[in-house]
């Protein structure tokens, strides 16, 4: 299996979903965007950072407030999303964990821009 079926497959959506709910509930989210209509999408993409195309852990926030967040409260979103990511990770097939293993993230980006 290939990153980007692996990327793209059942198992691992429902995992990053489980995870986007929680961000949710624990009201990290808008902690961190000041806006509680805030959206978030954790998924894995193919970027590219300093010209290179990587394959990373991308949190993808869109908010319509403008974030006064300092760098702390995304770290605790990324930490929190590994946390997660890394107990979770169990209950996927592992072909997929196996594709997904060398991806560099997460990477948070806030209406489309790194906040890291």
């Amino acid at each position: 299996m290939d990153f980007k079926e692996a990327a793209a497959s059942e198992a691992i959506v429902d995992v990053l979903r489980c995870i986007e709910d929680k961000l949710y509930e624990t009201g990290m989210l808008v902690t961190a965007t000041n806006d509680p209509a805030s959206e978030v999408t954790i998924a894995f993409k193919e970027i590219v950072i300093g010209g290179e195309e990587i394959h990373a852990l991308v949190i993808s926030v869109d908010a319509n407030v403008p974030s006064t967040s300092g760098r702390l409260d995304w770290e605790a979103i990324r930490h929190y999303v590994i946390e997660k990511y890394s107990t979770l990770q169990d209950e996927l097939p592992g072909g997929v964990r196996g594709a997904l293993l060398d991806s560099l993230g997460p990477v948070v980006f806030l209406n489309g821009v790194s906040t890291i």
